[in-house]
């Protein structure tokens, strides 16, 4: 049998006014960060000169990092750094906890994204710390996630850098702009310290997983116009 053909009709009533509580706060219309704080994500700005960094203690070796990362504005990189010395929040430098916006309000000073470093300005690259995990570059809207099984115990750093091409003049316009306008990307992220017994005889398969992630991060990475 065969069905009548009838011309499709659609009966769209017009639009009515939109409740309050459908309302996008301000924070909200900048790039949606705000939709990820009842979440376990985190938020973090990363500005020119003042990576965000992560400490992660790991009490013994072949503990596993994870981490699940996006870039919700601006490029950054990702590199993950190991060190026996002791490593915490530095506080001394104003710049090492900066919050998205001016507030006067204490209540919410970490609200907003915030940026905190725990490797000190003196701690030399190969001499107090090294690097674990290469930097991979995530653009703006990407998302990346990766692990790396902890071979000995101590101090991992999981940094977020901002990455950022050079200007392409330096007229008066633009050294103006590059001093009243820092420039600066925002994560949100997730990261866990998973222990070594839940991965007990199968750290082949695990490395070999990382490797093949690894590996293609790298590929995907070279690939994409700078």
């Amino acid at each position: 049998s065969r069905f009548p053909i009838c011309p499709l009709q659609c009966d769209i009533p017009e639009g009515g006014p939109v409740p309050k509580s459908l309302y996008k706060t301000e924070w909200e219309k900048g790039d949606g960060v705000a939709l990820w704080e009842d979440t376990i994500y985190k938020s973090a700005n990363v500005l020119k000169g003042a990576p965000h960094e992560v400490l992660v203690e790991v009490p013994e070796r072949d503990c596993v990092i994870t981490w699940d990362f996006d870039s919700v504005k601006g490029d950054v990189t990702f590199t993950l750094f190991h060190s026996t010395h002791p490593l915490g929040c530095i506080e001394e430098d104003t710049v090492q906890c900066i919050n998205a916006a001016p507030s006067t309000n204490t209540s919410t000073v970490f609200q907003a994204p915030y940026n905190t470093q725990v490797i000190a300005k003196h701690m030399t690259l190969g001499k107090d710390y090294t690097i674990m995990e290469a930097g991979i570059v995530c653009r703006e809207g990407e998302s990346v996630q990766g692990s790396h099984i902890a071979r000995k115990p101590g101090s991992y750093v999981l940094q977020w850098k901002y990455h950022g091409g050079q200007p392409q003049s330096s007229t008066v316009q633009d050294v103006l702009y590059q001093v009243t306008h820092n420039p600066k990307s925002k994560v949100i992220y997730y990261h866990e310290l998973l222990p070594s017994e839940n991965f007990r005889g199968s750290m082949t398969s695990l490395e070999s997983c990382q490797s093949a992630f690894s590996a293609l991060s790298h590929v995907t990475t070279s690939s994409l116009p700078s």
